[in-house]
């Protein structure tokens, strides 16, 4: 039987102690321990991890089962092993009993504690174990789990540099790791596995321990972590059915996506024990209500399931899903967004509380995703699976157990397709997670896998041929092409548009370099082309807004790049797209007669040649295939992108299986990592976004009345306004002031609700090949604050070229 150790079997008594804060006593090294533990079984008891945590250790070495499960359990009880130092007692905790023993030496703890947390378990192992590769399987996870114990103040690092400068610990650690070579079988068949474990059980160890610490200074327990309970689910359900009957008798269009959701809903209840399930169907057709539907059974037929992520990877997506929520649950459950440009939560749940707790609590529930249902992105989704960090590990426990709902997934890095997916398949099945994968031009990831079973199409092949040639999409938007072979120029595009105009309200040009979208604009106001905009990632994002609510009841003439795709509700009649890759394409289209109500006015878009696309998407794996090939153009109007993505896939699986250093390929050093433990460089190889880039603040002003939809710009503080204007200047003085406070909790949730008005104010500007810093302005606390408002339009808009003109910079 596997058991918790007796603190007394490591020396620990309560002459030690583990933190201490003004005007309390210190708390003793056994109550935090004890402590820690506690919160260890409540998040294991709330979130359903016992199966979890004994089926993923039972795939490690189900022979030792319960050893090993000891030692999981005791690294997360025993991190603070350490704190026995007599040193850290001294000096850090300035404990009156150890005043005689001298100050030289390490007064650390960490580092101390797993070593002796190895000591004890290799003790025992010689004495216990007789099989020599049970032996030195044992010694090894015991070895990778003491690492959490060592890093549960700093973060993952490499293991093949564990312990890092300790000279004498590192002989016995290369000494070891010799041995390990000559063990075939000395952990698992499956690297991904034991990568997994460990991720998951750091998580478990710094969560465990910063809600004991927390409670310890704050005075508070934590039981709530925003878990479904049976009657929420109940309750999910019976809201979602009232609104969906609301509507009444489905007709036209919503009788098809009716339709959709009742064939993607019997084909999870058919599969309900699978892992991944794909939901690809056409722009229009209500993925996310049936999302909604496919999250409401998985809670409702699998008991364990007990919270909702949806990802996303556009923060407009995160709003108008976010708004959908709400319309149909109201306040009844509890929902959290999570990015960069949403104000923390407050919680007030006791007005009695000191201001501080309150800080404190809604902090650590930001930390910990502590909501039913998450909206986040999908740079934050994958900070949480291969992340470093001790905030990028905090809430990975709590992906356990809980649906997760991708969205757009094209979108990814495409060069780390092949790599996501296993990581994916394995998250999903460990961790019992149930990932919805949705998107209108969706790429069958499982194509890398040698077991695809664990996949599923929601929609099946002849019901998506049938879904996706239905008048309501295939013809929803007549398709012409302007001489592809050819670049074309301005005044042809002009000339097209002019005699096109005549019919169309609302007309949409897409550029895929922002230059070129600014001198056609340029262009067309010298034409006095009336009701022009100008929408580009160099527009502040109440213009962007303004300017999208225009579309939904004016004439309009709109010049963009491709922020106008994925994630922007419009309803255009006409478009007009420079060819870049085919996912772009159906996005684009997307963007035109989206409502499927505009048949009488022959809803047209005209693909032409402009710019090189592969200047712009820089190693992308689709630019191969493009709509100068007559067979692309027929996948784009059969909406076959099945066949496309086959070729795409292909290709990164190639390029995958080429020799880079001359031993490994590509995705064999991709699986040398995982085997290595090496968290650093997957972290390195698994970000999303990987350039760099620096963020600019301008403090100009905003005519707020101009904007009166932008929901930032509500009840805002008379502080921040200047003659009504929203004053960049102040804000700037309030952001500054709020990083002089003291409370770090406090700091941080002050500092999100500045962010959500800093967006306004603040532009990227990417490295190009020098790395030089921006040549005006100065940076205080990750930001470049420009005096100089000459970059700045009459619109709020960035000028970039002015801006690289100045002194001749190397941005983009």
């Amino acid at each position: 039987m596997r058991k918790i150790m007796l603190l007394s079997d490591f020396g620990i008594d309560e002459r030690y102690f583990a933190h201490t804060c003004i005007d309390k006593e210190p708390e003793k090294l056994t109550e935090h321990l004890d402590l820690t533990l506690e919160y260890y079984k409540k998040i294991v008891e709330s979130k359903n991890l016992n199966f979890v945590i004994d089926s993923l250790i039972k795939k490690i070495d189900s022979k030792n089962f319960e050893l090993i499960k000891e030692m999981f359990i005791n690294t997360i009880y025993l991190h603070d092993l350490g704190k026995k130092n007599p040193i850290f007692q001294k000096v850090k905790m300035k404990n009156s009993l150890f005043n005689s023993c001298e100050d030289e030496g390490d007064s650390k703890h960490s580092h101390i504690g797993a070593l002796e947390f190895i000591a004890y378990y290799n003790n025992r192992f010689s004495k216990e174990i007789k099989n020599d590769v049970d032996f030195y399987r044992l010694n090894f996870i015991l070895y990778n789990f003491s690492y959490h114990i060592s890093k549960h103040h700093g973060k993952l690092d490499n293991m093949n540099e564990y312990p890092k400068d300790k000279k004498e610990n590192k002989k016995k650690h290369n000494d070891f790791k010799s041995i390990l070579k000559d063990i075939d079988d000395y952990i698992t068949k499956d690297d991904f596995d034991f990568f997994i474990l460990n991720k998951l059980l750091f998580s478990l160890v710094i969560s465990s321990d910063y809600f004991a610490t927390t409670a310890y200074m704050t005075d508070k327990t934590f039981d709530n972590f925003g878990i479904f309970q049976k009657e929420d689910k109940l309750l999910f359900e019976s809201l979602y059915s009232d609104f969906i009957k609301s509507f009444g008798e489905p007709k036209g269009i919503n009788k098809l996506r009716n339709e959709i959701s009742k064939t993607a809903v019997e084909e999870l209840s058919k599969n309900i024990n699978k892992s991944i399930f794909y939901l690809e169907a056409p722009t229009g057709s209500g993925k996310t209500l049936t999302s909604i539907s496919l999250a409401s059974k998985l809670l409702n037929t699998n008991e364990n399931l007990n919270k909702i992520f949806y990802i996303f990877p556009f923060n407009t997506l995160v709003e108008q899903t976010k708004k959908v929520f709400q319309n149909i649950f109201e306040n009844n459950f509890d929902i959290g967004v999570i990015n960069s440009v949403t104000p923390i939560k407050e919680l007030n749940d006791d007005e009695n509380e000191k201001e501080e707790t309150n800080y404190d609590k809604s902090h650590l529930n930001r930390l910990f995703f502590n909501e039913q249902i998450i909206f986040t992105t999908h740079v934050k989704f994958f900070d949480i699976l291969f992340g470093t960090t001790k905030d990028d590990n905090f809430p990975l426990w709590q992906l356990a157990n809980s649906v997760i709902i991708i969205d757009e997934i094209q979108s990814y890095n495409n060069n780390l397709w092949w790599y996501m997916t296993q990581f994916f398949e394995k998250f999903a099945s460990l961790l019992n997670m149930k990932i919805i994968i949705m998107s209108a031009t969706l790429p069958k990831l499982d194509f890398f896998l040698e077991k695809k079973d664990n996949f599923i199409s929601l929609i099946p092949d002849e019901k998506r041929d049938e879904i996706f040639g239905d008048r309501y999409f295939k013809d929803r938007v007549n398709i012409k092409y302007l001489d592809l072979d050819n670049k074309i120029t301005f005044e042809k595009l002009f000339e097209v548009f002019k005699k096109e105009n005549k019919k169309y309200k609302k007309v949409l040009f897409e550029f895929i370099k922002k230059d070129t979208a600014r001198r056609f604009y340029q262009f067309l106001k010298e034409k006095k082309i009336k009701n022009l905009y100008e929408l580009s990632g160099d527009d502040n994002k109440a213009f962007r807004e303004y300017v999208i609510d225009k579309t939904k009841d004016e004439e309009i003439v709109i010049v963009a790049t491709q922020v106008i795709e994925a994630g922007v509700d419009i309803d255009m009649d006409l478009g007009f797209k420079d060819i870049s890759t085919l996912d772009s394409e159906e996005q684009f289209l997307g963007r035109i007669n989206r409502s499927c109500q505009k048949s009488e006015i022959n809803p047209t878009v005209y693909f032409f040649h402009m710019d090189d696309a592969d200047k712009i998407y820089k190693d992308d794996n689709r630019l191969e295939f493009d709509l100068r090939t007559k067979e692309y153009q027929e996948i784009l109007i059969n909406k076959n992108f099945g066949k496309y993505y086959a070729n795409v896939l292909t290709l990164i699986q190639d390029k995958g299986l080429k020799y880079e250093d001359g031993h490994l390929t590509n995705y064999g050093i991709f699986k040398k990592d995982v085997k290595d433990l090496n968290y650093k460089k997957i972290q390195e190889n698994m970000r999303l976004i990987k350039s760099s880039q620096f963020t600019l603040y301008f403090p100009f002003q905003i005519e707020i009345a101009k904007y009166k939809k932008v929901n930032e710009f509500k009840n805002l503080d008379e502080i921040f306004l200047t003659d009504g204007k929203l004053d960049g200047q102040k804000v700037w003085d309030e952001f500054i002031v709020l990083n002089e406070i003291e409370s770090f909790t406090k700091k941080e949730i002050k500092k999100s609700k500045i962010n959500s008005l800093m967006q306004f104010f603040t532009f990227n500007i990417f490295k190009y090949y020098d790395g030089q810093r921006p040549h005006i302005g100065e940076e205080m606390y990750g930001y470049y604050f420009i005096e100089n408002l000459d970059y700045i339009t009459d619109e709020g808009k960035f000028d970039r070229e002015k801006f690289n003109e100045d002194k001749n910079s190397r941005f983009i």
